[in-house]
């Protein structure tokens, strides 16, 4: 039975690696990085654009998909695509011709977006000068909607205004809901909150509107120590399974893995650049395509897959701290090397990752830095192996 599941694991990450391997230069697509990458006015860039920088400026034409991750993202030129931006600030204040997806800490959406806005953020302000031509979905603690929707809004947040037109209905989870006089809602208003909305007097609802009282969660207080210990137990049986999982790896990809390991101390810019536009815009994008009735099953198969990359990035980062904490005795080569190497590795990072809010960005960073090295490494052979071919 046991030799069944071990075939089984060997397959499945064997069919993963090749398609994240192979995924690259599939692609046909104008990829850029950097500290700050800029779009000058009057530049035309006719196919999707990636960016992984930390500033981010579009002043000219993208006529394919824009997808950026950043500090700062500032898209003040034409996008006849969609906008994937995941960054720190984001700032729209020129034409999209059809969808916005980001997230960040703050969204501003000057212009006019003529497909659905998708974000996710700290703040999202829709100003009075934006238009908004599809749906709003979005994930806020603080949201100002001063321009107008055309279709329907969707979203949960701590504090949400509205001053301006709503085509269609809106439902929202909020603590506070404030509907200013100027606001016309043309469908129904649906909001769960514990408290009553503020509806201003002047404010139009054409349809019902209905307030929904939250949930109320039961206490689990005198479950603690079971949680406690099957926290505990967690972090062990983690570990067992990314040992695991790395052993296959190390039986079946031994050179590839080794080189996606460097990858992550000799070309640490890369490999943060590209593990942070992997990380961040894989699942708006996969969301996203699940909104179409044809893309359904596309999104829940990318999401799969990127929950997989997820967990396989630990791997790399694993075994290149093992390899620098080993490497300072001897030569890490041999396949059992590898595996200790990596065992010491994982170890530090479970018990990094019990350490509260310290555990949490190290998971973070360790999932970016994992995720970009595959690329940064990929690229960086097919360019040698191009290299060669041309000697």
């Amino acid at each position: 039975m046991s030799k069944h599941i071990c075939r089984g694991l060997a397959a499945i990450l064997t069919v993963t690696l090749l398609m994240i391997l192979t995924a690259v230069p599939v692609l046909a697509f104008d990829a850029r990085s950097g500290l700050a990458v800029t779009v000058a006015s009057g530049e035309v860039v006719d196919d999707d654009l990636y960016v992984a920088a930390e500033t981010i400026i579009i002043d000219g034409t993208v006529d394919g998909d824009l997808w950026a991750a950043g500090n700062k993202i500032t898209v003040n030129g034409i996008v006849n695509g969609s906008v994937m931006a995941a960054g720190w600030i984001v700032n729209i204040n020129g034409d999209i011709t059809h969808a916005v997806r980001a997230v960040a800490e703050t969204i501003n959406i000057n212009g006019d977006v003529g497909g659905d806005v998708l974000i996710g953020c700290g703040n999202v302000n829709i100003a009075s000068t934006a238009r908004v031509g599809g749906d709003l979905l979005f994930g806020a603690d603080i949201a100002g909607i001063d321009g107008p929707i055309e279709g329907n809004i969707k979203g949960s947040g701590r504090e949400v205004t509205i001053s301006n037109g709503v085509n269609g209905n809106v439902e929202l989870e909020i603590e506070s809901l404030t509907i200013l006089s100027a606001a016309n809602i043309g469908g129904n208003l649906s909001y769960t909150s514990e408290e009553e909305a503020d509806i201003q007097s002047g404010a139009q609802i054409a349809g019902a509107t209905t307030h929904k009282l939250p949930e109320v969660k039961k206490d689990e207080a005198g479950v603690f120590p079971f949680v406690l210990f099957s926290g505990a137990l967690g972090k062990v049986m983690s570990f067992l399974m990314a040992l695991v999982t790395g052993l296959i790896i190390i039986l079946l990809a031994p050179r590839r893995l080794t080189s996606i390991a460097e990858a992550i101390g000799s070309r640490p810019g890369p490999s943060a650049g590209w593990g942070a536009l992997i990380v961040f815009v894989t699942p708006i994008a996969a969301v996203s395509v699940c909104f179409t009735i044809i893309g359904i099953s596309v999104g829940l198969i990318a999401l799969v897959l990127y929950g997989i990359a997820l967990y396989i990035a630990q791997i790399p980062v694993g075994l290149f701290i093992g390899r620098w904490i080993i490497g300072r005795f001897r030569v890490v080569e041999d396949k059992a090397i590898m595996v200790g190497a990596l065992a010491i590795g994982l170890a530090i990072l479970k018990l990094l990752s019990l350490i509260p809010y310290f555990g949490v960005v190290v998971g973070v960073a360790v999932v970016i830095f994992g995720l970009g090295a595959i690329v940064a490494a990929e690229r960086k052979r097919r360019a040698e192996a191009r290299e060669a071919a041309s000697a």
